[in-house]
Formats: C-alpha cells, structure tokens, sequence
C-alpha cells in the first residue's frame, strides 16, 4: 500500500511547517551529545533536511520507495524498510523522532520498545499520532477522516499513549494536545490523508495568517492552551527520555 503513497519530489512543503520543525528541534539541544537523530517514518526528509541545517548527522527510515528516492536525491542518508528490518544496521543515536506512524503500525508497542534499543541513555524520544479524542474526532463521530484501515491500524488517547510509553520503559517528560483542522470539518476524507496538504488549503491559509496576524495568533494561543489543558488537541506529541539508569 505505501509503494502507492503520493510522495514526490513536487510535493508542497508548507513554510509553516518547516518553521515549526525548526521549533521543535531548537528544543532537541539538550540532548545533544553524539550529534545523531534518527528520523523513523520520515516521508520526504523534510525534517531531517531542517535538522541537517542545524548540524545534526541525520539518518532516515522510511517504508515508501517513492519518499526514500526522493529523500536520496536530496543528499539524505535513508534506509528503505521497517525498523524491525533494519535495526542492526541503526546507530545509537541522541534523539529519536518519529511524527504520524505509530497509528500505521500493528505492534507499537514493540516499535516504540526498538526505538528505547536505539536510543542511548538520557537519549529523546519525540513522537506524534492523532488524538482519538480529540475534538474533530467527537464533532465528526463515525466520519472522522482519520478512522480508515488498512492504513490506521492503532488509536491513542492521552492515557493510552501515556501508558504505552512508560510500559516501554521511557520516563514522560512532556505531553502536548494541540490543533484543529478546519480542512477535517469540511468533510475532506483521508484515504486522501496520505496525500500532501494543498497550499490552497483553509487549515494552510489559515496557518499563514496566523503567522502574521496579531490577533489571529493570539486567538491559535488561545485555542491551543485550552486543546492542551482539555487533552482534545487533534494531534498528540510527547517528549520521552530513555532513563540513565535501568
């Protein structure tokens, strides 16, 4: 199925997006010691190229042929297939992301117990997947956009996700709920959710308005602070450490 995914080389990289990863990695600093991320699902490399911006030695793991070739023409380092494949070949790596796959998997558990392997001690984990409870999810109901198998095989909540981490023996340092999709409540379908945002989108014009607009970013702020305090942001992330000691 993912040979199929609509990966290419002219797919739109919304500028927001790429402010945020910048964002995010600003964060990983900390957690710098041998100078390598891992990237497990990374798609088109767009955040292993911000990454490599920022003087991190990047690897890649990706399952579409079509994302590594276009990672590859990029002059990043990706390897094709699953971490289960190809964990053996994997350094220890500093930090370990991985955005949007853990809800493709069939074992997350065992995958989020591979990535604990790779990483060493005091190493990061940084991990997203939609909210099942979140708050398009309960407007929408049976159509959420997101309920689509064969390619959303897992649901997390909060208290899920949170479990999940710590019974693969990561410490919890930080979990975030946030966002909300416009795009979702026009009744844009997913099979459709692999394919790239539009830059004529409502959520990516919206996005950019923010962005410059005082009051429209403080309305996201706004919004944002009670998504996280009420656990119903469209997207979970979590920061998770691998403990020094075990």
């Amino acid at each position: 199925m993912y040979c199929d995914y609509s990966y290419g080389e002219d797919q739109f990289v919304s500028p927001v997006t790429l402010k945020r990863y910048k964002e995010i990695l600003e964060g990983f600093e900390p957690y710098r010691k041998h100078n390598r991320l891992l990237d497990v699902g990374c798609g088109n490399g767009q955040l292993l190229s911000v990454a490599r911006q920022m003087g991190w030695e990047c690897l890649g793991l990706e399952v579409s042929p079509k994302a590594v070739e276009v990672c590859r023409l990029q002059g990043l380092t990706v390897l094709e297939g699953t971490l289960a494949e190809r964990i053996e070949q994997l350094p220890q790596c500093d930090v370990v992301v991985s955005v949007e796959v853990l809800e493709h998997l069939n074992t997350p558990g065992k995958e989020l117990a591979m990535m604990h392997d790779i990483l060493r001690p005091g190493g990061l984990l940084y991990l997203t997947t939609p909210n099942f409870n979140g708050l398009l999810r309960l407007i929408t109901g049976q159509d959420y956009a997101l309920i689509g198998y064969p390619e959303h095989l897992c649901y997390f909540t909060p208290a899920t996700l949170r479990l999940l981490v710590r019974n693969t023996g990561f410490e919890l340092k930080k979990m975030e709920s946030t966002g909300f999709s416009i795009t979702g409540l026009e009744g844009l379908k997913a099979a459709r959710f692999h394919e790239p945002a539009a830059h004529h989108s409502t959520d990516e014009k919206l996005r950019k308005e923010m962005e410059v607009n005082p009051v429209l970013g403080f309305f996201k702020w706004t919004s944002n602070f009670f998504l996280k305090l009420s656990g119903t942001g469209n997207s979970l992330k979590i920061w998770a450490v691998k403990p020094s000691k075990e």
